[in-house]
């Protein structure tokens, strides 16, 4: 089922990026689970920041060897996802903190992934995201999305 691909799929990105102090984030994973040099924009900002899987993972393990990120955790909170043949897209609600686990302090934002199915496989091509802020906050429809 494609569907379910896709949940794990996007799960393991999230599972792939998020680490604790002490540990590295886990690069070789993030390579395999996107298509290509894929593409990751961070749109939070006034500038877009643009990378590719290898800068995204270059960027964070610079922040943690010179100890500007200790930790970074971040999961899926809710989602809907479109497939049509074989290319799909989703709106990822996240939750982050650069701190413990807290729920009720944690950050939020909108990850909009697009994913290619090549064979049997999936593989995430591009995401863009935007973190929620006064001026822009998630609407309550996307919250009331499946996880």
């Amino acid at each position: 089922m494609s569907i379910i691909a896709i949940d794990i799929l996007t799960k393991e990105f999230y599972d792939t990026i998020s680490f604790r102090d002490g540990v590295s984030p886990d690069s070789t994973t993030l390579y395999d689970i996107f298509h290509g040099d894929g593409l990751l924009i961070n749109n939070s900002s006034e500038t877009a920041l643009l990378y590719t899987a290898l800068s995204y993972v270059q960027n964070l393990e610079s922040l943690v060897a010179v100890g500007e990120t200790k930790q970074y955790i971040s999961l899926e909170i809710a989602s809907k996802t479109e497939i049509f043949g074989k290319a799909a897209q989703r709106a990822s609600i996240y939750e982050y903190t650069f701190a413990d686990y807290e729920p009720e302090v944690m950050s939020r934002g909108i990850n909009f992934i697009q994913y290619v199915q090549i064979g049997e496989n999936w593989y995430i091509t591009s995401m863009v995201w935007h973190d929620e802020n006064e001026d822009h906050q998630i609407p309550a429809a996307y919250l009331r999305s499946r996880v």
